[in-house]
């Protein structure tokens, strides 16, 4: 295959973000305001362990939607952030302690140390709060954070609602031999697929987030 289009605008579809983004989605979509140098603001601590504009951001889909995301995918910058945030003086240092027993019930005290926040917990849900596990998106850019769902609540799913977002495959990947017709054996891999997204409103973006 000659080159990768899954990023090419002509040929890939369109993705969570833009959906999220378009006018009516109803999605939640905060840009953080740009400082004097044009650069977004950072993100602010709560002072109880937690990260402001996410806990608005959270609590906003719970009072308009009833809903709570699953997940949490960031930038390593912004797990950068977000963990030198959280783990700062003013929130109380956090360190890990693993105990663990062999097998003749000697216990063992390890401590990880340069760690990252793994988990966000969500308080705004009606079992009492849930833990977002916190995930690098590999093309997700720097200034940017995406809570979504992964499923939807159960008075959401109807026929009109099955899921969140499925990718809807009219045919799946396969290779095309095209004719030789030099010593160069040419082939590409194709497939015929669209995004459709059922609930946009169960995705939540904080953007223009600055560095620091």
């Amino acid at each position: 295959i000659a080159q990768d289009n899954s990023f090419n605008p002509n040929l890939a579809f369109n993705g969570l973000l833009t959906t999220a983004f378009a006018a009516g989605s109803n999605a939640y979509v905060q840009a953080l305001p740009s400082g004097t140098a044009g650069a977004g603001s950072v993100l602010t601590p709560s002072g109880a362990g937690g990260i402001v504009e996410i806990d608005t951001m959270l609590k906003a889909m719970w009072d308009n939607y009833r809903i709570s995301p699953t997940v949490i995918y960031v930038s390593s910058q912004e797990l950068k952030n977000i963990t030198s945030k959280v783990l700062s003086n003013s929130a109380g240092p956090l360190l890990r302690y693993n105990v663990e027993a062999d097998q003749e019930g000697m216990v063992e005290y390890k401590l990880t140390a340069a760690g990252v926040v793994s988990f966000y917990f969500n308080p705004y849900t009606a079992d009492g709060g849930v833990r977002l596990p916190i995930k690098i998106h590999p093309n997700l850019p720097p200034g940017t954070l995406v809570a979504y769902t992964e499923k939807l609540p159960p008075w959401y799913v109807s026929n009109q609602t099955p899921e969140v977002a499925v990718v809807m495959t009219r045919q799946d990947y396969y290779t095309e031999v095209w004719p030789k017709t030099t010593r160069t054996q040419f082939y590409g891999v194709y497939a015929q697929e669209a995004l459709a997204v059922y609930a946009p409103f169960a995705t939540g973006i904080l953007t223009n987030i600055g560095n620091g």
